[in-house]
């Protein structure tokens, strides 16, 4: 997790090469749905996994929890990896496949809805 003018980049680490598929929605909500694969060359276990993380309080970006599942019906591609990201609010956000093949970068931006109005000053006439 690192920021850079405002905007939190959250890397999410895994043990096997992974490709991004798509996500939903576009670019804000409380929820974000990651569509991946795994593309590992090592036999891949059969069973269904589901997990859940909690995250440490970080600045920029609401709470929020991970819960992952390789459950065949998560996605319709061989070996699927689907995340359910739940922030404790809308976020705005953007999604991005790491160079390392073995990452996926989340993009918290900074909310541009929630930012306060400027009022111009009144004349002093």
């Amino acid at each position: 997790m690192r920021s850079d003018q405002g905007v939190a980049e959250i890397r999410l680490q895994f043990s096997v090469p992974v490709r991004y598929i798509k996500h939903f929605p576009a670019e804000r909500g409380e929820i974000v749905k990651l569509y991946l694969q795994v593309l590992s060359l090592e036999a891949v276990e059969e069973t269904a996994l589901q997990e859940f993380k909690r995250t440490p309080s970080i600045a920029l970006v609401p709470p929020f929890t991970v819960v992952y599942s390789t459950v065949r019906n998560c996605h319709a591609v061989r070996d699927p990896l689907c995340l359910d990201i739940q922030f404790n609010k809308p976020v705005r956000f953007s999604v991005h496949q790491g160079t390392d093949g073995r990452s996926i970068l989340l993009h918290v931006l900074p909310d541009t809805e929630s930012r306060p109005t400027v009022r111009p000053k009144p004349s002093g006439h």
